[in-house]
């Protein structure tokens, strides 16, 4: 809850640090950022409504001298005056869904002053390159098939440039077309080379499958990088080749079905579902309610129902529900496709609690317990893919993700390298070739120091990705 703590001083203008004009706040993604903006006025209407009661914070009256700030801000939140929501998104189905999301939430919170930016827009610059133009054309149906929740809100879109926007001069260009320009034209004239020569997913597939039929394949890392079409892939992969598969995920998003619709028909293997932390925690408070019922009053089953709605409940249903899927794995391929980094984490810091009180309370010898941390340890069974776009910043920010899950014992398997333009070296586009060119040295440091295997998924101009990747596999999926 420090963050939440945090951010509200910060709205609240009680932070310590001095007065500031504006604020900026660069969120997390969507799911993280909707919970924030939910808890001050969800713990303002509790400390109203339950004087007396409990929180997993602790007794209500102890959180009444918050009380002033959490109406505070909430009521700057949906201030239009003094607040305003933008909305970034690229020019792609799947991002501008999860933008509308975004938008539809916000408003239902009242806050209701949006603005939505496209970023990396990209136009072509060689018009006899017809891989440049097909990306364009793309990008250009995705903007005018725009949800209809976001048509209204103001729009300002921002071009796809050539370069990592690092350092005050590319950050300034952002906003200064000329830069842009100049910046431009010194890239565009040197020699581009490149085509790091990535293995593909069919690569993966076959170096997986070449030692086993069964295990636990989670894709990690930020949203917006790929995590959902590499798993949908992988998934597909797999039961094309006669084994059996099961495709979940445990992102709020859920986009995995969305990728699935895109076949004409669903392989006979491949089973798929979500982890859907509401229906997850209902399922878990019934439970408990029904194992509890002959043995409380009505008073202490309104106590345990209270207790029940902390929100460190759905923690542990999404966690029961996670180990159910991990013990599948022993008998079957499971692919999941993971929340964003903060939730992924905040799951695996939960299955470590979990361990550690197993271990704590067992009379069994402990050679002879597995839970489910321990098989996130087993190499041989759990194979974690992190992925990343061919930029710094992404990579850096897997190479963090990278860490944590070594500190707790979890070595990735591999890094997969999405929307590669680095792979397709016939692109002839001066400003697609340079930011080919600008790949190479994020692909080989990630190579030689950050991946003990590397994959890629080139850049597709597609709308529907996973028939595209299906027939640049149809290698790997002949093969039984």
């Amino acid at each position: 809850m420090a963050s939440f703590a945090e951010f509200s001083r910060f709205i609240s203008g009680e932070s310590e640090g001095g007065n500031f004009d504006v604020i900026i706040f660069d969120t997390a993604p969507t799911g993280h950022t909707l919970i924030l903006l939910e808890l001050p006025g969800a713990w303002a209407d509790f400390t109203s409504e339950n004087p007396d009661g409990a929180s997993c914070l602790g007794p209500s009256f102890a959180l009444k001298s918050n009380q002033q700030r959490y109406n505070k801000v909430v009521s700057r939140l949906r201030d239009s005056a003094q607040t305003t929501f933008y909305l970034v998104s690229r020019a792609e189905g799947s991002s501008l869904k999860e933008a509308a999301r975004s938008s539809e939430e916000l408003n239902e919170l009242g806050m209701k002053n949006q603005r939505l930016y496209i970023n990396g827009l990209f136009k072509a610059l060689d018009k006899g390159d017809l891989f440049s133009l097909k990306v364009q054309a793309l990008a250009d149906e995705q903007l005018s098939a725009i949800p209809a929740y976001l048509r209204k809100l103001p729009l300002e879109t921002f071009p796809l440039l050539p370069y990592n926007v690092l350092g005050i001069e590319k950050l300034r260009s952002l906003l200064h077309p000329e830069l842009q320009k100049q910046i431009l034209g010194a890239l565009i004239n040197k020699e581009a080379k490149f085509d790091p020569g990535l293995a593909g997913l069919d690569d993966l597939v076959k170096q997986i499958t070449d030692h086993q039929n069964h295990g636990l394949i989670m894709t990690m890392g930020k949203g917006g990088v790929g995590k959902t079409i590499a798993a949908s892939a992988i998934a597909v992969l797999l039961a094309r080749k006669g084994f059996e598969v099961h495709l979940t995920t445990t992102d709020p998003a859920a986009h995995v079905q969305d990728f699935i619709n895109q076949l004409s028909d669903l392989p006979d293997h491949l089973t798929i579902d979500r982890i859907d932390p509401k229906v997850e925690t209902q399922r878990y408070i019934d439970k408990v309610l029904s194992q509890k019922d002959e043995k409380m009053d009505d008073e202490g089953k309104k106590l345990l129902l209270e207790d029940l709605k902390s929100a460190y409940t759905e923690e542990v249903a999404v966690f029961h529900a996670f180990s159910k899927v991990i013990n599948d794995a022993k008998r079957k391929f499971v692919v999941m496709d993971t929340a964003p980094t903060g939730h992924t984490l905040l799951l695996l810091d939960t299955a470590g609690s979990y361990h550690r009180e197993v271990l704590r309370n067992t009379t069994l010898n402990a050679s002879r317990i597995k839970t489910p941390y321990m098989a996130l340890q087993d190499h041989e069974l759990s194979k974690v893919l992190l992925i990343s776009l061919p930029e710094t910043t992404p990579m850096r920010e897997a190479a963090s993700l990278q860490e944590d899950l070594k500190r707790a014992g979890i070595v990735p398997y591999a890094w997969i390298i999405n929307q590669s333009l680095s792979m397709l070296p016939a692109i002839t586009d001066p400003l697609l070739r340079s930011r080919a060119a600008a790949e190479v040295e994020i692909i080989q440091k990630i190579e030689n120091t950050l991946a003990e295997n590397t994959f890629g998924i080139p850049f597709i101009p597609e709308k529907n990705l996973l028939p595209a990747l299906h027939d640049m596999h149809t290698t790997v999926l002949n093969q039984t």
